[in-house]
């Protein structure tokens, strides 16, 4: 059995992993799956330091340090300053991308509310233009006034999912990657 790629120490304050890279350019890209060599996971570094950090409790003060090992001839001084500024570039591009995802969604919620809201105005006058249909019969009047009461509320289900629910994931990975951004990154040669 393989040892997963990524461990995890808890202290109080901080956490710690241990991220093992047979490359240092798999921590931003994927490496290829090779099965019959042992490779069997298709992410780069990145992700499998986002993926454990969404099950591990992090205290909001606290700080991740990531120890990376990989081979010797790419463990040096400056390979580690160069691993930290480019991890931290590349969590600030993801967060600017994450934060104007949020914009667009934000736009997006507000034009859905207006033509949602006025969906259900729409439906509400012509429920109520209906009651003063004498021509139908009361049950058919009562189906069709109701009908569009629900069809009213029924348009405002994608504005309300997108006002109550639909930003949470991208907050979190924001949050997330804020964490891989302030990371302390250590470089150190793979045992073995």
């Amino acid at each position: 059995m393989q040892i997963p790629p990524v461990q995890l120490s808890d202290r109080s304050d901080s956490l710690s992993m241990d991220l093992a890279l047979s490359d240092t350019r798999y921590l931003f890209e994927a490496p290829e799956i090779d099965p019959l060599a042992g490779s069997h996971l298709g992410q780069s570094g990145v992700e499998m330091v986002l993926q454990r950090l969404k099950r591990a409790k992090l205290p909001k003060e606290g700080h991740l340090q990531l120890r990376i090992s990989a081979p010797a001839d790419q463990v040096s001084p400056a390979a580690q300053a160069q691993l930290a500024s480019t991890l931290k570039a590349h969590a600030a591009a993801r967060i600017a991308g994450e934060e104007e995802a949020l914009f667009f969604l934000r736009r997006e919620t507000r034009q859905s509310l207006r033509m949602g809201g006025l969906f259900l105005a729409a439906c509400l006058i012509l429920a109520a233009l209906v009651d003063l249909l004498t021509i139908l019969p009361p049950f058919l009047q009562a189906l069709l006034r109701e009908s569009l009461i629900i069809a009213g509320w029924v348009g405002l289900w994608h504005p309300l999912d997108l006002l109550l629910y639909s930003w949470w994931p991208s907050r979190y990975r924001i949050g997330l990657l804020k964490r891989l951004k302030t990371a302390e990154v250590q470089l150190h040669p793979a045992r073995g």
